[in-house]
């Protein structure tokens, strides 16, 4: 009679202990599934620099990207800088172009804050450039590249 009683308290103790436990792990799931998807494509997020081509006789920069991400990035602006002298060409362009999974899109940088002058220039020629581009979720990808390869 003793072990009937004490099976029934640990029966009720127990399943009392149980569907809390699940009611928590349920509540945690929850709470997950509003934080993961968007925290997750940030990481998800990859773009390469493929190509960068200074037109000549021109201010217009051409950037070939590369999505090699596992989501679809949207670039949202664009930052040029010349390194030597930190002289900004380009500040906080907008962009506002899509590049779909495991796809390639060209960018042009058309009237670029060089006085008047174009990548010809000796002002410019021999000059390395650092290109940021700035990502709809908040990423960054960074290059520096020169005209005409010098």
């Amino acid at each position: 009679m003793g072990s009937v009683a004490i099976l029934g308290i640990v029966a009720s103790v127990g399943s009392v202990i149980f569907f809390n436990g699940m009611d928590s792990i349920s509540a945690f799931t929850y709470d997950l599934s509003f934080h993961e998807a968007s925290k997750n494509q940030i990481h998800r997020e990859d773009v390469i620099f493929e190509h960068v081509r200074f037109e000549p006789n021109t201010d217009d920069i051409i950037i070939d990207l590369a999505n090699i991400g596992t989501v679809e990035s949207t670039i949202a602006s664009a930052t040029i800088v010349k390194i030597d002298d930190q002289e900004i060409i380009a500040n906080w362009v907008d962009v506002n172009q899509s590049i779909q999974i495991k796809d390639t899109q060209q960018i042009v940088l058309d009237n670029l804050a060089l006085g008047g002058n174009t990548w010809n220039h000796n002002d410019y020629l021999d000059k390395e450039y650092k290109i940021s581009l700035t990502t709809t979720r908040g990423n960054f990808f960074t290059t520096v590249a020169s005209p005409f390869n010098t």
